[in-house]
C-alpha cells in the first residue's frame, strides 16, 4: 500500500488532509515500534503493559454498556495517548460515536482503526473487514436517518 503524502487527502476518507488527520497517529505508532525494536522491552514490564491495555479497554466496553459515554470517551482517548501502536483507542471512539448516535463520527473511526489494522502488524483480514463491514453499516444508517443502533453487545 503507497503511503499518504502530508498534503494528500487522508486514507481513512474524513474528507481532511492527512496531515490534519491520522499523520500524527501514524506517525506516533512508527516511532513506538521503532523505539520497540531498539529499546527491547523486559518480559515483566511488557505483560504489565498487555494486562494495562486489557483492563483499560475492557473498562471502555463496560463504561459504554452502563451508559458512561463522557468517560468512555475519555478512556478511549487515554487509550490512544498511551498505546498509539494499538487498535484499541480508535475502536474504542468508533463505539462511543455510535453509542450516541453519531454515525458519522462513528463511521469515520471505524474506517481509521480499519486503515490503521491495514498498515499495522498482526491484524488478520477478517478484523479489517469488520471495521470496515461496520463503517458501511453506519453509513447506510446514516443515509435512512436511523441512529437508534448501538453497539453489538460482546464488542
Amino acid at each position: 500500500m503507497t503511503q499518504a503524502g502530508r498534503n494528500d487527502p487522508c486514507p481513512c476518507g474524513s474528507g481532511k488532509k492527512y496531515k490534519r488527520c491520522c499523520l500524527a497517529v501514524h506517525e506516533a505508532a512508527g516511532e513506538e515500534r521503532k523505539r520497540l525494536v531498539e529499546e527491547p522491552v523486559p518480559l515483566e514490564q511488557f505483560e504489565e503493559e498487555a494486562l494495562e491495555l486489557e483492563a483499560l479497554s475492557n473498562r471502555v466496553t463496560e463504561l459504554i454498556r452502563a451508559g458512561g459515554l463522557e468517560e468512555a470517551e475519555r478512556a478511549s482517548r487515554d487509550l490512544l495517548r498511551r498505546f498509539p501502536d494499538q487498535l484499541d483507542g480508535l475502536e474504542g471512539l468508533a463505539r462511543v460515536y455510535e453509542a450516541r448516535g453519531e454515525t458519522a463520527a462513528a463511521a469515520e473511526h471505524y474506517r481509521r482503526a480499519a486503515l490503521f489494522a491495514e498498515r499495522g502488524e498482526g491484524y488478520d483480514a477478517e478484523l479489517i473487514a469488520d471495521l470496515r463491514r461496520r463503517a458501511r453499516e453506519l453509513d447506510d444508517r446514516a443515509k435512512r436517518g436511523d441512529v437508534s443502533a448501538t453497539p453489538e453487545e460482546g464488542d
